[in-house]
């Protein structure tokens, strides 16, 4: 029985993901390592596992690329690669010149995961022969095929994303290459004063105007959807979702032919500003999961899952949680799931993180 598995492990409020396909002999991917400490508990594992297809480091938000830091300071990497996917700044100058925009600056904590991967000799961005994974580079334009029957297509970031990083490059990151700001902390400020009174109101949270992520560290994020056995994914690390519908749109995905997926990994950890209505009604999708113990920005965010209960009210959906948390939690609630037909998984007590087939 061919085996197709997600993993959510415990990554604070950032992401630390690993797929597994194969029949007799399994293969892995590894999409981004969370924080310092989220890595440091997650080293066993991952020495257990070995070797990894692909290794994904979607962006340089440090939820998602902290941890990758103190692998590469280790005097024995604990596994092996046989591809890495990463832009750095020579992939966002290079897409840059691509559409004839210019601009040179720097940022720490990308810079010292660039410095670890030419140390570490893994292929890097092997598939494009631009070294740029970008949906302008010419072989993002079919599936990219792996060993196991595994195939990715990319949705996720084009050339103008990621030279829109640039300019702020160095503003984004301080010191250890921790973000600046974020939005969802003014947004949250300003949602104090309008707390939800008497329950969750999934209506009223779906109704909220939708004002999309406009962040560069997002746009850039490496996208994509792994399929294997008939089944699909899509790994939306903190992706903006204009790139992704249009390019759902361009395999043929619409409000009436919708694009089939077996479970969406939400992007930005369920942020409001991440998955909009347009591009939840040209999916065809009922389980989603959300990587995130909440303790930043309140992720995931109420008006997303509620945007997510009302665009499909009547078949069962699932929500999948690698934390129990006081924004997860809040849904594990019987009267809700009956009124809007869901079920939540959580981890098993004791557990930490989730896995779960596809």
């Amino acid at each position: 029985m061919p085996t197709f598995k997600f993993a959510m492990h415990p990554a604070s409020e950032g992401d630390a993901l690993i797929l597994t396909w194969g029949g007799g002999t399994l293969h892995h991917a590894l999409v981004d390592l969370g924080r310092t400490g989220d890595y440091r508990a997650l080293k066993p594992l991952l020495a257990e596992i070995g070797a990894f297809d692909l290794f994904t480091i979607s962006h340089i938000d440090a939820d998602h690329i902290e941890g990758v830091v103190p692998l590469f300071k280790e005097a024995t990497l604990p596994f092996n690669a046989r591809h890495v996917w990463f832009n750095a700044r020579a992939q966002l100058e290079a897409a840059a010149k691509r559409i004839t925009e210019r601009v040179q600056l720097g940022a720490a904590q990308a810079e010292k995961v660039t410095a670890g991967i030419v140390k570490s000799k893994w292929p890097w961005n092997a598939h494009f022969e631009s070294g740029i994974v970008s949906l302008d580079s010419a072989e993002a334009g079919a599936p990219l095929a792996f060993e196991g029957g595994l195939k990715l297509t990319l949705l996720s970031p084009s050339d103008l994303k990621l030279s829109q990083l640039l300019p702020v490059w160095d503003a984004e990151l301080k010191k250890a290459g921790l973000r600046t700001v974020d939005p969802d902390e003014v947004a949250a400020a300003l949602a104090e004063g309008r707390e939800q009174l008497g329950g969750l109101n999934v209506d009223a949270l779906a109704a909220q105007p939708f004002a999309i992520d406009g962040t560069k560290p997002n746009g850039s994020s490496i996208t994509f959807i792994a399929e294997f056995g008939g089944k699909r994914v899509l790994m939306g690390a903190d992706s903006h979702p204009d790139i992704v519908e249009a390019s759902l749109r361009k395999l043929g995905a619409s409000e009436t032919e919708r694009y089939k997926l077996d479970c969406l990994k939400v992007s930005h950890h369920g942020s409001r500003a991440n998955t909009s209505p347009s591009f939840l009604k040209i999916i065809d999708c009922t389980r989603f999961a959300f990587s995130t113990d909440g303790s930043r920005h309140g992720h995931p965010h109420a008006e997303t899952i509620a945007r997510i209960l009302k665009t499909d009210p009547k078949r069962k959906k699932t929500l999948i949680f690698n934390f129990r948390q006081p924004s997860t939690d809040q849904w594990d609630d019987a009267d809700l799931k009956k009124r809007w037909n869901y079920e939540c998984l959580f981890p098993e007590e004791g557990k930490t993180g989730i896995e779960f087939d596809i």
